[in-house]
Formats: C-alpha cells, structure tokens, sequence
C-alpha cells in the first residue's frame, strides 16, 4: 500500500495556527538556508523531532502530518536535508544564535547571566563508530555510587539563565579523536568569544561550577570584557591583602577559607526533586591576588550548617559589602537551571543521546 492516511483527528487540530507559529520562531534559522524547498524541509524537521520527541529521523518523518505520501517518502527528505553539501553544521548554528539573539532583545535584561558547562553524551555499547570517545559519567552512578567511564561524546554549551527561557550562544558536539579536535579549553575559549560576539554591547557574566577554576578562563574572561562566578575546586596558592602591614600575602586558599569570618546570613529556599528546604546560609569574602598575573579577584565562601563542605566562588566581580555578596552568591544560584535543559535534551524532551551518528558533521 503506498498511501497510509493520517488519523481524522489531525484535521481537527489547528494546524495552520501551530505551523505559522513554528516558522515565526524558526525565522533566524531558516534565512540560514539557500533556498525554499530547503527551509520547507527544516521546517518539517523540527516539527517531527517535536512530536516524535526523539532526534531519530525515521521517528520524525512518523509523526507530521501527510496526505499522499508515505512515512518513507517523508524520511527519505529528511535524509537529503541532512546530507545536503549547500550548508554545513555552521549555518544551523548560526541559525540558533540568530535566536537566541532575538530572545534576548524581547526580553531586554541589564545583563546576561551565561550558564558554561561542559557535558558529556553516552552512547551505550558503542565500540565503532566515528570519533566516539571514552567519557566519564555520573548519571546514572556506576559501582558503589561512583563515576564510570562509558562511550560517548564530549560538548559544551554557553545558556542565558536569567530569562524565563533558555537561549544558547553557544554549542558544540566534539570528539577527541578527530583531526580537528584541538582541545577542550579552546572550546571553552570559542564558547566566551562567541557569546560577547553575539551581544557586544550587554553586559555579560558567565556563571560555572567545578572544573572552570582556571587562569586561562580568567583571563579570557577579562580579555572579552565580561565577568564571572566559578565555583573552585582546586586547592592552589594565592596573594590575600594584609591591611594592618599594608601588603600582599601568599597563602593556601583552604586556608582562608577556613579562617573567613562570616559576615552576612540568609534564608534560602532550595528546590531538589519536587522538594522545597529552606536552609540557613552563612557568606564571608575577601579579596585575593594571581601569583603570576596579579589578576585581582575575589573569593566568596557559602556556608550551610550541617554541611561538611563550604561552597567556594571565585570572581572577578567586585564585593565591597554585604549587598555585593548577597547579588553574586544570587546570580550563581542561577547555574543549576542549565540542568533542566540538559534534562530536556537528554531524557525527557529529546533524548538526544540515542542519535545514530554516520558522522559528526
């Protein structure tokens, strides 16, 4: 049978409607591609993987609507799209940016506050396809809890999560062995660059856990004009100011942060899978110096009773009062919601890790 028609209900549905909405938002992306036929497919493509929730392209092409044509009639679409020599990778991206652009200008923020996280994607059971790599995972945990190593792929994102939606400046799927894979921390340098690009003239601070705690990162950072809130993982030396002899002082920073006298407490609410804590938090900061680049920051030190470690921000955002710190430890706070994306993409929106790569292009 070469025509399978569609279920009666979707002519009851307000097709029309939900396509003229979809193509509004995918504008920045669909002046991307050369010509007509090409953004009629991208089109289709996005409102497949929506209503298929899945990346699989066969999945996709099941799930929009058709009148004379088959699923495989459909697919085979999406296959030419994807493997069309007319534009790569990049005009897409360009494509996501140009959105991300635009929600930023809707919504009009003092200053953007860029959640930078690398991520890595498994892809279970798999020995031989291109440029897989070993990466290390924590969900779900391995043995007794801990992390594991598994087959996958490395990427990173740059998102604004300071708006009521998410809007990437930056994203990237890699591998480490292929020939173009430099490094990682070019990545993260690309991620920075590409951001203040996209919106030279907003304020930006970029907001990072564990890992980010780097002086290349800072200085990076500084070299774009913008700011950011790491949390510190690595134990190292830095210069504290000492007022009473007047000059700078070399110590280890957990010895500081054992000894910061803390200034300021706070109420904080803390949402954990549907579970609503409300926590008292202790702050004390002081203000610290790079050996080598005598690049002046400040240290931020979170302290919740009961707790066996203190949560540790490096900065290079000014703290001169409790106000300043009460808006940094604030702003950093935004960082988790990043994950909800991440959820999203992996697991309940996308389930992007079941992709069947030919190649990474």
């Amino acid at each position: 049978m070469q025509i399978i028609p569609q279920n009666e209900i979707i002519d009851n549905l307000p097709g029309a409607e939900l396509i003229g909405q979809l193509t509004d938002f995918l504008a920045p992306l669909l002046i991307q591609l050369p010509e007509k036929r090409l953004r009629d497919v991208a089109r289709l493509a996005v409102q497949g993987i929506i209503a298929a929730r899945s990346p699989i392209l066969t999945e996709a092409a099941r799930s929009v609507p058709r009148h004379k044509e088959t699923t495989w009639a459909t697919v085979k679409r999406l296959y030419r799209f994807v493997r069309n020599s007319r534009f790569s990778h990049r005009d897409l991206l360009k494509g996501l940016y140009g959105v991300a652009q635009r929600t930023v200008a809707q919504h009009t923020p003092e200053r953007l506050l860029v959640a930078l996280d690398p991520v890595n994607l498994e892809k279970p059971y798999t020995k031989k396809l291109e440029g897989v790599s070993t990466v290390r995972k924590s969900t779900p945990p391995g043995e007794k809890g801990r992390k594991r190593l598994t087959p996958g792929y490395p990427a990173l994102t740059a998102t604004v999560v300071n708006l009521p939606e998410p809007a990437v400046t930056y994203a990237s799927w890699f591998s480490y062995q292929t020939a173009d894979f430099v490094s990682e921390n070019r990545e993260l340098y690309r991620a920075i660059r590409i951001t203040r690009a996209l919106f030279p003239s907003l304020p930006i601070r970029l907001v990072g856990d564990a890992g980010l705690d780097d002086q290349k990162l800072f200085a990076w950072v500084a070299d774009a004009h913008a700011q950011f809130i790491f949390r510190s993982c690595h134990e190292r030396r830095f210069e504290v100011y000492n007022d009473r002899l007047d000059r700078w002082e070399e110590e280890l920073l957990s010895d500081l942060v054992a000894t910061v006298p803390f200034s300021l407490k706070l109420e904080v609410v803390f949402t954990h899978a549907r579970k609503v804590r409300t926590v008292q938090v202790e702050l004390g900061w002081f203000k610290i110096r790079l050996l080598d680049t005598h690049q002046v920051l400040w240290v931020l030190v979170a302290h919740e009773k009961g707790e066996e470690e203190d949560l540790v921000l490096i900065t290079n955002v000014p703290i001169e009062s409790a106000a300043d710190a009460k808006t940094v430890y604030r702003e950093w706070r935004y960082r988790p919601q990043v994950e909800h994306t991440y959820r999203f993409d992996q697991e309940d929106g996308l389930d992007i890790e079941d992709i069947r790569v030919h190649t990474v292009e």
